[in-house]
Parts: structure tokens; C-alpha cells; sequence
């Protein structure tokens, strides 16, 4: 049963299961958003709210990583040249970084090295013309991590010239099996790992588990001498950037990941985030500050230099690296905003956008197109792919979907004759095609999805978690809130439902003047120092026909706010409305 008014909607939990939950001693609050979660027993609210590494799954429930564990563990023993091939994203660097210090923790030494591709002259995924060059190199072992899935002709490849290869990959299998020595993937047939929504770094979590089983049972090493505790930092990096759900394993990753954060002793990572907290790092810490630096030197320059901070042990090379990544994360943000004026301005002249937009660029960075479909998605609310087209007269580029369209399902279904290579997971993709074929894919697209998506506007009712009122928020509040934390897709944030509050203060701030800041109070006749209040932020479009002195509901998430040492609430207004005046109607 939910209670609605207008199109926001008040979510109730199960009043059996949040009964239970108040009666072990959970706050009603906390046990109501819990139950809200899925969390139906006290001993499962205790391993959500607090999750221990010791309950994570056996490695070999996870199909191939047993096979995988004991291909490395062999490779380490004869001193083979091994190779890390990851992918240029936060997943993919994070990934490569775990590996290579697991690798190296092992005796792997100066015979493990990584290989990441460059976005624009090496393409998405495994790229044959690398590989080869690595096994011209030397190679003995080559481990891709987040890429490989569908790459069956490239692994072949270099298995018929004598080298092992062992894949490390979750995005979606071709339709022909990739025939290596090891093939890692929760989605194979066949695979009984419990959670199924590890991201690369995840798995090759996972994998270093298996690793270090084999190696102390074949008496090559002891587990003393792999700590999986200090590559947490890598795994909660690209576990949360790359906004996979964050229940079971991943949670738990992320949990343990984020608090070895906020005390890492890695210095790169301490110089690009210069004041991360001691006592643990919020998610949205990683997807709002970190992430984008770490992206950026994927997007537009080398991404050996993210690789190079996550790893690197000397203060001084730390520091240098995250003023690149700085620099090079705000000269990515110069061209995303560039290409995304562009790229709507075309998206309003496409004849029929209701369901999809396909728009493509000449002179767009190949690197910024995936940020500005994503934001063309979020805005247009229909799945939309941006392409960059080169000299050659090839068009690449990443798309993002909308709820309900699963879009490697559809690429598939679209892709015949038209794209020339394909892959990703129903939520982002990325492709390659000739630049003469862009129309044909916007009108096939845009077919596709209008046969599987209901007509727009396509907004779901807003779903607001409890009701609060204004003299209830305050730092004690936040630290419960807290105990939720990592917040992230299938562990939203919980948002809450202030009625009848005053506009006591609201200005229009930000450099592009698109957020609003302000102070809401409880209405009286009072001076405002004598009433309840709160500092507030968010989007324009949240406030849309809002004014000073105007009494409003809100929508809302309470967040804590650190300035210059001191903690205080702020809330982060995610809509605003009238104030109803009257208690909300039911519905089921």
C-alpha cells in the first residue's frame, strides 16, 4: 500500500516486519526504512547495516574462477610474463589496479605489467592489433578485466600463438562463446555465484580470493602475504562508479572499500582527493569528485595516469599526477558542455524524438560523448546515442538508455548492417558504424523503442520513503540516515516528505546559474532566528514557479553539510510543490 498526493508517493513498509525490527532495538525510523529495503529480520538488518568480509560467498560458486585462480597461480610459479589488459574507464583502471597489486603482492615483480587502451586509437574492448603487440613482447598470460566477453576472435588469436588467457569480464556474452583457458562472467550458463551484478573490479575480487586459496594450498604462498583489506580501496572505486546495484557482495565491497578510503595510505589517492575524511567516504564522494578525475584521463588523455596514482608509493609522483587529472577533468567538462549544446540543439531538429535520438558530430571528442548521452537520456527521457565521426568517415560512440529498454537487447535487434561492432549492458553501450549509415539507425532505433516504450511523458511517481517534520532533521537524524550508507542504485538515498514549510530565503546561484539555495523554516510570525529552520539546496527545475515567502511541501534528502570543521543538516530539495494544506489521500 502506498499513500499518494499528486505524483508523489509515500512508500509504507511491511508494519509486521518493521514491528519486529523496533522490537530488537532499531529505531522506528531506521527498522521502517529498512523494511522499506527488503530487510525482513533483525539478523539480516545486522548484516546489512554492518557487513563482514567472512560472509562473502565461496569463491568457487563463481563459474571459471576456480579454473582462473589456478592458470595465474601457475603463471607466478614458472615466472611467466604476464599481462593486466583492462579498459579505460574507473571499472576497468580499478580492476587493472587490484590485479596488479594482488599480482605483485604474490611475486609477481617486474614480470606483471598492464596494458590500457587509449580511447580513440585502441577502441572499446579487447583490440587485436594490442594484443598481438604484446605477445610479440613477450607475453606468456594475458588477463583481461572489464573487457572480453564477446571477443572470442581475439582471444583465439592469441591462444593459437601459444599464450594462455584468462577473461575477467560482466557485460553482456556474444552469441559465440569465447574459447580461453579461463572465462569469468556471472552471467554464463551455468554460473551459481549468489550475486550476479558484480562489476569488473568485483569479480576480480573474487578472483584474488580464489588466487590466494590456490597459492596457499599448493604451498606457494601464505595468506599473510595477501591482505585483501588493502585493495578494498580499488574494488569500492569502481564498484560505485560504476553504479551497479549495491546489495549482497557489492555492498558489502563498497562498505569495507569506502572506510579504507577515508584512510588510505596510497598517496595518489590522497592527492586527488586532498580532503577526504577520516572516518569513511560517502558514495556519492566517489561518483560526484572522484570518479569524473579518474574518468577523465580515459575520456580525453592517457589512462595510464589514473593507473599510475591508484598504484604509485611516492608522495611526490601522487601529487603530480592528480594536478593532471585535475586538469585534464576540467577541460573534459569544458568539451561535455560544448557537445551537449550541440547535441541537443540537433536532437530538437530530429523529425519524430519521442522515443529515441541518434545525433552525431565531426568535430565532437570521442572521449565526452558518453557523459552527453547520458545527460540527452536524462533529459529527453528516451534512450539516445552521440557519436563523434572522424576523418575517415567512422562514426563512434556510447549510448544510454531510459527505463524499460534494455539497449544491447535492442542494438541487437538493429545492429544487422548497420553497426560494425557493438557491446555494453542494458543501461550504456557503446558502438562503431559508417557515418552514412547515423539516419538508419536513428529510424530503426527509434522504431524499435516505440514498440517497447510507452508514449512520454514517461515520468514515474515520485517515491518519498517517510514524512518528517522540520523539527525533527537534525544531526542526530543524519547520523541514522547514515547507517544506510553506501547509497547508490538498489540503495537509494532515502528521501523524505516536509510539509507546510515557509520560503524564508531563495537565490539563484552556481556559475551556469542552475541550482537554487535557500532557508526553509516553519511558518510563524516569529523573526526567522526564533523558528525552526533548515539551509536547503537543489536543481532550478526543483523549484520551477517557486517564490520568496511562499509556504510549500518538499521532497527531499537530508544530507550533512562540512564547512571549515563544522557539521551541520542541509537539505538537498529534489521537488517542491504548494503546501497541500491536507493529508494525502490513500491509494494502492
Amino acid at each position: 500500500m502506498t499513500v499518494a498526493s499528486g505524483a508523489w508517493t509515500l512508500r509504507c513498509a511491511d508494519p509486521a516486519t518493521a514491528h519486529a525490527l523496533r522490537n530488537h532495538g532499531y529505531p522506528t525510523l531506521l527498522a521502517e526504512l529498512l523494511a522499506q529495503r527488503g530487510i525482513d529480520s533483525p539478523a539480516e538488518a545486522g548484516r546489512f547495516l554492518s557487513p563482514t568480509l567472512r560472509d562473502l560467498p565461496d569463491p568457487w560458486l563463481l563459474k571459471g574462477c576456480r579454473r582462473a585462480a589456478e592458470v595465474i597461480a601457475e603463471s607466478l610459479a614458472k615466472r611467466e610474463s604476464i599481462w593486466i589488459y583492462g579498459d579505460y574507464d574507473v571499472d576497468g583502471i580499478s580492476a587493472a589496479a587490484l590485479m596488479h597489486c594482488v599480482l605483485q603482492a604474490l611475486g609477481g615483480g617486474e614480470r606483471v605489467q598492464v596494458f590500457l587502451p587509449d580511447r580513440i586509437t585502441d577502441g572499446y574492448g579487447l583490440n587485436g592489433h594490442c594484443l598481438q603487440r604484446l605477445v610479440d613482447g613477450g607475453a606468456q598470460l594475458v588477463v583481461s578485466v572489464d573487457c572480453g566477453a564477446t571477443a572470442w576472435q581475439e582471444v583465439a588469436a592469441v591462444r593459437q600463438r601459444g599464450v594462455r588467457f584468462v577473461v575477467i569480464d560482466h557485460h553482456m556474452l556474444g552469441e559465440t562463446p569465447v574459447d580461453a583457458d579461463a572465462f569469468v562472467n556471472p552471467k554464463q550458463p551455468g554460473c551459481t555465484y549468489p550475486d550476479n551484478n558484480l562489476c569488473a573490479v568485483g569479480l576480480a575480487f573474487v578472483v584474488a580470493q580464489g588466487l590466494r586459496r590456490v597459492m596457499a594450498e599448493r604451498g606457494l604462498a601464505t595468506a599473510a602475504q595477501l591482505d585483501l583489506k588493502t585493495v578494498l580501496e580499488f574494488a569500492a572505486l569502481g564498484t560505485v562508479a560504476d553504479v551497479v546495484e549495491l546489495k549482497d557482495v557489492n555492498r558489502t565491497l563498497a562498505w569495507h572499500g569506502l572506510r579504507r578510503l577515508g584512510s588510505t595510505t596510497r598517496p595518489g589517492i590522497r592527492a586527488l582527493a586532498r580532503h577526504l575524511p577520516l572516518d569513511g567516504v560517502q558514495a556519492d564522494r566517489i561518483g560526484f569528485q572522484l570518479a569524473p578525475k579518474i574518468n577523465a584521463a580515459g575520456r580525453i588523455a592517457d589512462p595510464r595516469t589514473a593507473f599510475e596514482l591508484l598504484v604509485t608509493g611516492d608522495p611526490q609522483r601522487g601529487e603530480q599526477l592528480a594536478l593532471e587529472l585535475d586538469v585534464a577533468n576540467n577541460t573534459r567538462k569544458d568539451m561535455s558542455q560544448q557537445v551537449t549544446r550541440e547535441a541537443l540543439a540537433l536532437a530538437q531538429q530530429l523529425p519524430c524524438r519521442d522515443h529515441a535520438v541518434v545525433v552525431a558530430g565531426r568535430d565532437w571528442h570521442q572521449g565526452v560523448v558518453g557523459i552527453v548521452a547520458a545527460r540527452l537520456a536524462e533529459q529527453l527521457g528516451v534512450p539516445a546515442i552521440v557519436l563523434a565521426v572522424d576523418a575517415q568517415g567512422e562514426a563512434r560512440g556510447s549510448a544510454r538508455s531510459a527505463q524499460g529498454y534494455d539497449l544491447v537487447q535492442g542494438l541487437r535487434r538493429v545492429c544487422d548492417g548497420v553497426l560494425t561492432r557493438f557491446g555494453g549492458h542494458a543501461y550504456a553501450a557503446g558502438m562503431t558504424l559508417p557515418a552514412d549509415r547515423v539516419a538508419e539507425l536513428y529510424d530503426r532505433l527509434r522504431r524499435d523503442a516505440a514498440e517497447r516504450l510507452p508514449p512520454l511523458p514517461r515520468t514515474a511517481p515520485l517515491l518519498v520513503d517517510a514524512e518528517l517534520a522540520l523539527e525533527a532533521v537534525d544531526l542526530e537524524l543524519v547520523a541514522l540516515i547514515e547507517q544506510l550508507e553506501p547509497f547508490g542504485k538498489g540503495n537509494p538515498k532515502p528521501r523524505f516528505w516536509l510539509r507546510d514549510l515557509e520560503v524564508a530565503k531563495l537565490e539563484c546561484v552556481g556559475k551556469d546559474r542552475l541550482w537554487m539555495r535557500g532557508v526553509l523554516a516553519v511558518p510563524g510570525s516569529q523573526p526567522l532566528y526564533a523558528r525552526a529552520r533548515v539551509d536547503c539546496f537543489g536543481p532550478i527545475h526543483a523549484f520551477a514557479g517557486i517564490t520568496h515567502g511562499q509556504r510549500i511541501d518538499v521532497a527531499t534528502t537530508v544530507d550533512r553539510n562540512v564547512w571549515n570543521g563544522k557539521h551541520s543538516v542541509q537539505l538537498r530539495i529534489e521537488a517542491a510543490q504548494a503546501a497541500t494544506g491536507s493529508e494525502a489521500q490513500e491509494s494502492s
